[in-house]
């Protein structure tokens, strides 16, 4: 057996440098575990996955999005498939790239029409959310729009 260095060098859980482009992962397991380092340790839940040993570590809006589609209790939540996605998110003042959750659509029934409506007849495909690429987003094109938009 070889012995290799790197294989030490792995981390636990995802980062947003893991992904390139969206992922669907099914939910194993929630668990509490310690996050970070001396006086920055804090307690997280984080997913863990059928499809990647790698867990996720659950920020508040990540949290948020899960808890709303499928309840508060976390073993709820087991079976559940979800979709993360790299993007850009700001963190202490600056744009850092970062994973984002989504819940995939249902699935519908295999009868015919693909643009299925509700009663308000929106097609469904209208009322997914949008993935963003990281290459797509230029902070200073935001910030330059929205000081258009207030005159400065």
């Amino acid at each position: 057996m070889v012995l290799l260095a790197s294989n030490y060098d792995q981390s636990r859980f995802l980062k947003a440098q893991d992904l390139t482009t969206e992922k669907k992962f099914r939910i194993k397991n929630v668990t509490e575990e310690e996050i970070g380092i001396g006086k920055d340790k804090e307690r997280k839940l984080v997913v863990w996955f059928t499809n990647d040993a790698r867990g996720l570590v659950l920020n508040r809006v990540n949290n948020r999005t899960i808890r709303g589609a499928f309840g508060d209790n976390c073993e709820s939540w087991t079976g559940k498939i979800i979709i993360v996605f790299p993007t850009m998110a700001e963190f202490r003042g600056e744009m850092k790239p970062a994973l984002r959750v989504r819940i995939p659509p249902p699935k519908q029934a295999a009868a015919g029409n693909s643009q299925s409506t509700k009663d308000d007849g929106i097609p469904d495909i209208l009322r997914r959310a949008p993935v963003i690429k990281t290459d797509q987003i230029n902070p200073a094109e935001i910030d330059d729009d929205l000081n258009d938009e207030l005159n400065i």
